[in-house]
C-alpha cells in the first residue's frame, strides 16, 4: 500500500476524505484541532451534522465561506491549498454498516465496517453523543475492533477472522449505529 503524503495534509493537519452515502461519493474533512491538539474532529455545521460536499469545489468553497467547526485559520488555509486533483486521504462506506449478512472470510467487508465505525467513533467523542457512545462502547462493537485491529493493523499471529465472532449479535448494533448517524449527516 502506497502511503499517504501530501504537503497540505500534513502541513496543516487536516485531511480530506472520501464518503460514500447513498450510493453517491461525497467529501469531508478530518483533522485536529490545533498543532497542539491532537484529538480528530470532522467538519461539521452548527447543528452539529457532519458536512458532506460532492466535489472538491464545493468543499473549497464550503471551507471559504466559513462552514468552519474547528482550527479556523489551518482549515481554511488548507482549504486554499488543495485542488480538484487531489486524492483522499482515505475513504468510508457508510452503508457497510447496514450490512445483514457478515462472515468471517469477508476481509474487503469487514476492513470497511471497522473503518466506517472509526469515523462513527471520531465523530461521537466530537458531540458527546450519548447514544453514539453508548452503542459504540457495547462489548459486541468493542471486541469487534479489538479483532480488526489485530487482523487490519498490528502485525500479529492472527489471520483471519475468528470465525466464532458473535455476528447475530453484532448486525443489529450495526443497524442501530447508522439508524443514529444518518440523520447526522448533511448533504451540502
Amino acid at each position: 500500500m502506497e502511503e499517504f503524503y501530501d504537503v497540505a495534509s500534513e502541513k496543516y493537519k487536516k485531511y480530506l476524505l472520501q464518503v460514500v452515502y447513498n450510493d453517491e461519493t461525497y467529501y469531508t474533512v478530518s483533522g485536529s484541532e490545533g498543532s497542539e491538539d491532537e484529538t480528530l474532529r470532522l467538519l461539521t455545521d452548527g447543528a452539529g451534522n457532519i458536512c458532506l460536499y460532492p466535489d472538491l469545489p464545493s468543499l473549497r468553497k464550503g471551507i471559504a465561506e466559513g462552514v468552519i467547526t474547528f482550527d479556523t485559520a489551518n482549515l481554511q488555509a488548507w482549504g486554499k491549498d488543495i485542488n480538484e486533483t487531489d486524492t483522499a486521504y482515505t475513504g468510508v462506506d457508510f452503508s457497510s454498516l447496514m450490512s445483514e449478512q457478515l462472515e468471517a472470510d469477508d476481509d474487503p467487508l469487514l476492513y470497511e465496517i471497522y473503518g466506517a465505525l472509526g469515523i462513527v467513533t471520531d465523530y461521537a467523542e466530537q458531540q458527546q453523543d450519548a447514544a453514539l457512545l453508548s452503542l459504540l462502547d457495547t462489548p459486541i462493537v468493542k471486541e469487534y475492533m479489538d479483532i480488526c485491529a489485530d487482523l487490519f493493523l498490528w502485525s500479529s499471529d492472527t489471520d483471519s477472522f475468528r470465525e466464532d465472532f458473535d455476528f447475530g449479535t453484532f448486525v443489529p448494533v450495526l443497524g442501530q449505529i447508522y439508524t443514529l448517524l444518518t440523520p447526522r449527516l448533511r448533504v451540502v
